[in-house]
């Protein structure tokens, strides 16, 4: 390998070139053989006589020439080729080696147009290095960018600005003196490109700026409507936000005012309405100025109070209807709806309400059958309440009192959506606080529900006088009706979604992005998952999801910032496997699929079985391999991979696993991932580690091999495998079993822990077996073929045996 030159001992920066690499410096063995070889040419100069190739294949074809012989190679296809060489060994034996670079500081090239405006071709009568300052004519304006240079058919370099950027559209025009030297890939300018072009690159810049700030205008709104859809599609059927009613001030009995809100449409799909506050009239029809009556005319009773949507734009009216649809003077088009309230009208005026969500109070109480006595018998009865809404089902609040000429009597007050009971202290039938004396009176405040009528029901004790007088009531104006219903679910406090409140486990995954979905505890089928970023899935109790497809149980693949904990139970649709190898197949499937993602956790009981493929299945880890997953707590049963990595799945930390009953308890084809505290057992193979991009260089650490054809069993593999404290056992499976084999192989370092299982390595394979205990009754003396390398250290064996051979 040819010495440093003195430029790269002494460059200014850690990368040459690049000044954010920081600043370089030299390391003193590198100015030493730097020196060394500079003494020895100068020692030689003179004293032998030299010789100059064109290409170094001629030279390295001519050795006749004494020890310390100079030469150049100048005119190399490969200009990293062309330099000066010292000669090794005397003549007609020995090598060249080279020492310098040619000492040519300034170049001359030709642009003679041969290439096209943005890829220069030039002639060169000198080879260019790195160490060369280049300079040419440039024989037209370039049109494009970037724009590349090639000296006499060389890979093409990109031409940068001193300062690094590409060259901009007109930066190079005919006849312009460039000078500048090739740094890697790149040719850096030392001169610059012509200021016309970056000044017209900057006004063009500036009116592109221009534009996208514009663009950048729509596509705020556009982004709006994007959340409001993204919103809408996790939305819960009932949802309500806002939307309070209250009498106005100007006009108290005609007019309401309705705030500003947010609500879901009360139907199976629902809508996301989202309104400004408004004032409605209704002694005006909806569609003139502020008048909100659906209905053809007024009339004293119960209105209902509607937000409405035709897909954007949202109508708010008042029908005595619980469809307004059917009123006359329902906006055609808003299809969608949604009751925010209902008020009463009577003699020709709104009651007057102060609401506060569900509660609405009346401001004034109203005394029931005009204030007179409602006569009660020992029989049951409906009493029709004034003052509160009809059409839906509302929990009443009043104050009730009682009387009777008998003693102890008492009255019962219930719903109707009930069965009647006889009212007495004995069965707790009295709700209005204590049976009265004779002449006086019982009283209380009750809390009942009507139904659709407004009534209630009433039965005494005995014949007496009952007073009511309401003072208001609780409407949940559909929010709680479809909590728990449909596909739309429900939410916890603090954001925590429950999958019993979807129709599908899909449907709560999707709902539950950005939240923690708790999965009930339970059994589901499935015929595929699919995971969503920042997400946290829980179980509440022990979980089973089984699969009827191939399709990945759950696939997470392009998913980010996510966790999975709990008891987890995914089963495929493989069958139970209990033999070695050949009794399965690969089919396909996973139970938990991972591709490209980052920042992630699996940590609990997390349970894979009979799954027709890879239970645990890794492949292209995001961000640039170096993702940093955290895996705990897989155990895997008759699936043909208990556990696979590969495409580039890299520095997982996969610990606490138990994989039995396996074709492949783990196969890794990826490097840098760790395995700690695993069991595996009953497995054709416990730890395959094969070829692929950038395979191996990972490590298992305290990891159980037992009862399986082979423990470990090593394929391609380049860059090593590390087994620290592991234990592997063999035979007792049967004989023969429990084997670690090595086929093409290096790098396997087994240290520490216990074998109890053969060796076996071919001719290409190395391995150094360190420290460990060595069960010579279950292991015979290593198979080691004619080239392969085994090394044995600092082992203890049971007994005496062919370990001992190999214990150096």
């Amino acid at each position: 390998m040819p010495s440093l030159t003195a430029r790269q001992v002494f460059r200014d920066f850690v990368v040459d070139g690049i000044p954010s690499s920081g600043v370089h410096k030299p390391s003193k063995p590198d100015i030493r053989n730097w020196g060394t070889s500079l003494e020895g040419f100068l020692s030689t100069v003179g004293s032998n006589a030299g010789t100059v190739k064109l290409t170094r294949a001629l030279l390295f074809s001519d050795v006749s020439h004494p020890a310390d012989t100079m030469a150049w190679v100048v005119q190399d296809p490969d200009v990293t080729f062309n330099g000066i060489y010292q000669k090794i060994g005397t003549s007609g034996t020995g090598s060249w080696v080279q020492v310098s670079d040619l000492p040519f500081s300034f170049v001359v090239a030709r642009d003679d147009g041969d290439g096209t405006p943005d890829a220069i071709l030039t002639k060169i009568d000198m080879p260019v290095s790195e160490s060369a300052l280049v300079v040419f004519t440039v024989f037209r304006e370039n049109t494009g960018a970037p724009v590349t240079v090639s000296f006499n058919g060389t890979s093409p370099l990109t031409i940068k600005t001193n300062s690094g950027n590409d060259i901009a559209i007109g930066g190079l025009t005919a006849g312009l003196q460039v000078f500048g030297r090739v740094i890697g890939t790149t040719f850096r300018l030392i001169t610059d490109q012509a200021n016309a072009a970056i000044v017209a690159a900057a006004e063009a810049a500036a009116a592109a700026s221009q534009g996208y700030r514009d663009e950048a205008e729509g596509f705020k709104d556009e982004a709006q409507a994007f959340a409001e859809a993204a919103l809408e599609a996790t939305l819960q059927r009932g949802y309500l936000f806002g939307g309070e009613i209250s009498n106005n001030v100007s006009d108290p009995a005609n007019d309401l005012d309705i705030a500003a809100g947010v609500a879901a449409t009360d139907d199976a799909s629902p809508s996301l309405v989202d309104f400004t506050a408004v004032t409605r009239q209704i002694d005006v029809a909806y569609g003139t100025g502020n008048g909100g009556r659906f209905d053809s005319a007024v009339a004293d009773g119960t209105w209902h109070i509607f937000a409405c949507t035709n897909g954007s734009d949202v109508a708010i009216g008042m029908s005595q209807s619980l469809n307004p649809t059917t009123a006359p003077n329902y906006p055609s088009g808003y299809t969608k709806y949604r009751r925010l309230g209902s008020r009463v009208r009577i003699s020709g005026a709104w009651r007057r309400v102060v609401q506060r969500g569900a509660r609405h109070m009346l401001l004034d109480p109203l005394p029931q059958n005009s204030g007179s006595a409602i006569g009660t018998t020992t029989s049951a009865a409906l009493f029709a309440l004034t003052g509160i809404p009809t059409g839906i089902e509302v929990d009443v609040l009043f104050e009730a009192s009682y009387t009777s000429t008998a003693v102890s009597a008492g009255v019962l007050l219930s719903s109707p959506l009930v069965n009647d009971s006889a009212p007495g202290i004995g069965n707790a039938g009295v709700t209005i606080g204590h049976v009265q004396v004779a002449s006086q009176y019982a009283a209380g405040s009750v809390r009942i529900r009507t139904n659709t009528a407004g009534q209630i029901r009433h039965r005494a004790g005995a014949a007496g006088n009952l007073y009511i007088a309401v003072h208001g009531w609780f409407d949940d104006r559909g929010a709680d009706v479809f909590k728990g219903g449909g596909s739309g679910g429900s939410l916890t406090p603090g954001g925590e979604v429950r999958s019993s409140a979807y129709n599908t486990l899909q449907d709560a995954i999707t709902a539950a992005a950005g939240k923690r979905l708790v999965i009930e505890a339970g059994s589901y089928v499935t015929t595929g998952l699919t995971g969503v970023s920042n997400i946290e899935i829980t179980t509440n109790g022990p979980v089973t999801i089984s699969s009827t497809t191939t399709a990945p149980i759950l696939d997470m693949t392009n998913c980010v910032n996510w966790s999975i904990r709990g008891h987890l139970r995914l089963v495929g649709n493989g069958t139970p496997y209990t033999g070695y190898r050949g009794a399965y197949f690969d089919g396909g499937q996973k139970g938990i699929k991972l591709s490209n993602c980052d920042r992630y956790l699996i940590d609990g009981k997390i349970e894979l079985v009979n799954i027709n493929g890879s239970g645990l299945y890794v492949e292209s880890s995001a961000g640039g391999w170096q993702h940093d997953g955290i895996i705990k707590g897989i155990r895997a049963t008759s699936c043909y991979h208990g556990i696979r990595y590969t495409n580039v799945a890299e520095y997982d930390h996969v610990s606490d696993f138990s994989i039995s009953n396996c074709d492949f308890a783990v196969m890794v084809e990826s490097g840098n991932v760790m395995f700690s505290d695993g069991k595996m057992n009953f497995c054709s193979v416990c730890v395959s580690v094969k070829a692929g991009t950038n395979n191996a260089h990972g490590e298992f650490i305290n990891c159980q091999m037992n009862h399986s054809n082979y423990a470990v069993d090593c394929s391609g593999i380049t860059l090593g495998e590390v087994f620290t404290g592991c234990i592997a056992l063999g035979n007792q499976a049967g004989s023969g079993h429990g084997t670690i084999r090595l086929t093409n192989s290096v790098g396997i370092i087994w240290n520490g822990g216990q074998i109890g299982a053969d060796i076996s390595l071919d001719a290409t394979s190395k391995m150094g077996l360190l420290n460990a205990y060595i069960r010579t009754d279950l292991t015979n003396a290593p198979s080691v073929a004619a080239g392969g390398v085994f090394t044995a250290k600092n082992n203890v064996q049971s007994t005496s045996g062919g370990m001992w051979a190999y214990n150096n």
